[in-house]
């Protein structure tokens, strides 16, 4: 199960999940559909939207066309992403609608919230609740937040870590007490490069805005050509790991 926050999330970071063998299913969180804006939100004006609740309605449909590229269907919970609230959404309610969704025994990615977007927190927050409540949950870098600053170089494959490599020093601080372990980088071969590729631009109304904030096209590999997940533990099992190392 992918917990995708907005309606491009998990084709963004977790294509290979997306495409692998097993059973998928995606629950994009925040893709409820606003009805009292009386002028379109700041995402949605800076990429060219007149009305929050038609391109709410647009990007479901995007988001659908990706998915399908994959094989995957979409499930749509409304809560309203956070350019549309005037209010605090909290965890509780969304681990509500999530958790009956789920399979027994349900492995869940969410993103690592490496940004500090406040949706994406929140579905990480809720993740971590699953995890105690005993489903397996692994952690996703979410992009193309989470390259503000580049990759970490051990994700391109060097061996030795850099000296100043401030993505890598920025992902260990945002994991700090999430219980991630053991990152699994995916380098995306040519054919699943372009697959991906051609998932995300059916999100045309977002494609110009992802590119301007990843400050190049979606077609450098730099920007969507690797991905990166997490396995998780909580805070008690990680004290154990470590105990077990000493």
């Amino acid at each position: 199960m992918i917990l995708s926050p907005h309606l491009d999330d998990a084709v963004l970071s977790c294509w290979h999940v997306l495409t692998g063998p097993e059973e998928v299913r995606v629950i994009t969180v925040f893709a409820g559909v606003p009805t009292e804006l009386t002028a379109p939100a700041w995402w949605d004006q800076y990429t060219g939207a007149v009305d929050s609740g038609e391109r709410v309605r647009e990007r479901i449909e995007e988001d659908r066309r990706a998915l399908a590229l994959a094989g995957r269907p979409a499930l749509n919970l409304g809560f309203l992403d956070e350019q549309y609230r005037d209010y605090e959404q909290h965890e509780a309610p969304l681990c509500e609608q999530i958790e009956p969704l789920l399979a027994p025994g349900a492995r869940i990615y969410a993103p690592a919230a490496f940004a500090n977007h406040a949706d994406h927190v929140l579905v990480r927050a809720v993740a971590v609740r699953l995890r105690d409540a005993g489903f397996a949950v692994c952690l996703y870098a979410d992009l193309p937040h989470a390259t503000v600053y580049g990759w970490p170089a051990w994700v391109k494959g060097k061996r030795r870590r850099e000296r100043m490599d401030l993505a890598a020093a920025l992902w260990d601080h945002g994991l700090a007490g999430t219980g991630a372990f053991a990152p699994t980088v995916h380098a995306l071969d040519g054919d699943s490069h372009e697959r991906k590729l051609n998932a995300v631009r059916m999100y045309r109304s977002q494609l110009q805005g992802l590119e301007e904030f990843a400050g190049r096209s979606v077609a450098d590999r730099e920007v969507l050509g690797y991905e990166v997940e997490w396995a998780t533990v909580s805070p008690a099992r990680a004290v154990q790991r470590e105990g077990r190392r000493l």
